[in-house]
């Protein structure tokens, strides 16, 4: 049976991802939109998005 405080943490991992994947999908929509000069901005953020989710990923294990 879980903690309190075990519940606690997965619940917060849960709304950080949540969060996370929100901000990956308005960037990628954006994106789409964005002039070409902008595209290798966009593409910068996307991944360090990608890079945070591996990350709280690899901390929900």
């Amino acid at each position: 049976m879980s903690t309190e405080a075990e519940l606690g943490y997965q619940d917060a991992l849960r709304q950080v991802l949540r969060t996370l994947h929100r901000r990956l999908k308005v960037l990628q929509e954006e994106r789409k939109e964005a002039p070409p000069e902008r595209q290798a901005e966009y593409a910068h953020r996307i991944a360090e998005v990608e890079h945070l989710l591996d990350i709280v990923a690899s901390l929900h294990r």
